[in-house]
């Protein structure tokens, strides 16, 4: 468990960051807890990548490029073609709230080419 903790504080590491504020060490590991989680949540819905580790899911997924469009009353993000949109296009993300209420309900689209 121990380790688990320190290799997610070694990722997530918010002192890291190029800020002169002091993060206080309560903050920074509910931080990475919650990141942590947030990551773990993602590899459960991402078939065969159930077990991996917050680093590679970053590297195939969160990291990737895409274009982001903000209309009206929606937000289209359209993924160009890359090897792993096959993993992220058999994701249920019908099953996912379809609408932003922190952005006036705005609908969240997602568009693979």
């Amino acid at each position: 468990m121990e380790n688990t903790i320190a290799e997610a504080v070694k990722f997530f590491h918010l002192n890291t960051l190029s800020s002169p504020i002091l993060v206080k060490v309560h903050f920074d590991v509910i931080m990475t807890m919650i990141a942590d989680t947030l990551y773990s949540m993602l590899a459960q819905k991402l078939r065969g990548f159930e077990q991996c580790d917050a680093p590679k899911l970053y590297r195939h997924f969160v990291r990737a490029k895409a274009s982001l469009k903000v209309k009206t009353n929606e937000v289209v993000l359209t993924y160009p073609r890359r090897a792993h949109n096959p993993i992220l296009r058999a994701v249920p993300w019908h099953r996912l709230p379809q609408s932003l209420s922190w952005l006036g309900g705005a609908k969240l689209t997602f568009k693979f080419e």
